[in-house]
């Protein structure tokens, strides 16, 4: 299957683009970042689907000449296509040493920094990352060696909050450029609130899909070095561990992590859908309405779940003459589908259900 085919078949599946969107597009001049890119482009082009582009580089300054050669690639990659390009640097070393966090975790902080404020001067509603499935098997494996619980083995997961909680501010540590020269920070309006989400169209593809891709359009990208340095855990184990796994032990293993961690990411999803609906019944005595989140992965409740929650509502409400059949439950359980947006079925005890969005209410 041709890779931009296979990237919407997600991007529609998993809702991860809204047409009509801007989307920032996370650019470090790596094949993986650089397969998104275009990808994108070309996706940008159909019907349903209409999005407009921006891109956004940050350079980390630990690479001297090399780091420099990356943005001047991207610079030049986004002007021959004229897509709108926003680029600043930052002191990751210094930055490390400040807040006494390694460069990676350094790293990760800028960055996320710098893509909100970059998504908020170009308009855009989301942040696109380009790790791909490769990426997500090491991060599962990585963990697994770690001692992770189950919610650590969803790996990467197709989208995040873009902004993290609980970090410090370190935007006053970026240095923003513009064709080569520093300029004063952007102006972003008090009120414009950076993207909700960071996504991951990509997740599904291995890296050799991602350089087949560049091959055939005969795309240029720049190689990073330093990801060959097997002192680095992470690529200890893509080099060294993961060849090995698979000759020695089984040549699935790959295909095998990948379903671990897709079906962590539905455990966790569940299990804090479980906590909304939880929070919803709680809230019970101080509003006329039941309000159960709809699980972003996973498919609909049991009918049993259901049935649990109705025979609630029966003693919390003092219903009488309230008699639930399975015709009840299956249209109950189909307020819960991606298709089900704004419909409305009728229950006992003169009970109403609609979908709202992300939500079922069940109202009196």
């Amino acid at each position: 299957m041709r890779l931009p085919i296979k990237v919407a078949t997600a991007v529609r599946a998993r809702k991860l683009i809204a047409p009509g969107s801007r989307v920032l597009v996370a650019l470090s001049g790596g094949p993986d970042s650089v397969a998104l890119f275009r990808c994108l482009l070309e996706l940008s082009r159909k019907r349903d689907l209409r999005f407009s582009l921006a891109a956004a580089h940050l350079n980390h300054r630990l690479r001297g000449k090399e780091a420099t050669r990356d943005q001047s690639f991207c610079a030049r990659l986004c002007a021959k296509n004229k897509v709108d390009f926003t680029t600043a640097s930052c002191e990751v070393a210094k930055l490390a040493t400040v807040l006494k966090r390694s460069k990676e975790e350094a790293g990760r902080i800028a960055r996320r920094s710098f893509l909100a404020r970059a998504a908020q001067v170009r308009g855009c509603t989301v942040v696109a990352a380009a790790h791909h499935a490769d990426d997500r098997i090491e991060t599962v494996l990585y963990r697994l060696c770690r001692g992770s619980g189950i919610a650590g083995l969803a790996g990467i997961s197709w989208s995040d909050p873009l902004v993290l909680v609980n970090e410090p501010d370190v935007s006053d540590w970026l240095r923003w450029e513009e064709k080569g020269k520093k300029v004063e920070a952007p102006f972003i309006p008090p009120l414009c609130k950076p993207p909700e989400l960071i996504v991951r169209p990509l997740l599904g593809c291995r890296k050799d899909e991602l350089l087949a891709y560049l091959k055939q359009h005969r795309q240029r990208y720049c190689t990073d070095q330093s990801n060959f340095d097997t002192r680095i855990p992470r690529n200890a184990l893509r080099s060294l561990v993961l060849p090995v796994l698979e000759k020695k032990v089984h040549s699935g293993v790959r295909p095998a992590l990948w379903r671990l961690a897709e079906e962590a990411e539905v455990h966790a999803e569940r299990t804090a859908w479980r906590r909304g609906w939880l929070e919803s019944i709680a809230a019970l005595g101080s509003r006329g309405y039941l309000a159960l989140p709809v699980a972003r992965l996973g498919g609909p409740p049991t009918p049993e779940e259901l049935a649990d929650v109705l025979n609630l509502l029966k003693t919390v409400w003092r219903l009488s003459k309230f008699s639930i059949s399975s015709k009840h439950l299956s249209s109950l359980r189909g307020l819960f589908k991606r298709s089900a947006a704004n419909r409305r079925v009728a229950l006992p005890g003169k009970l109403t259900a609609e979908r709202r969005n992300g939500e079922v209410w069940v109202c009196r």
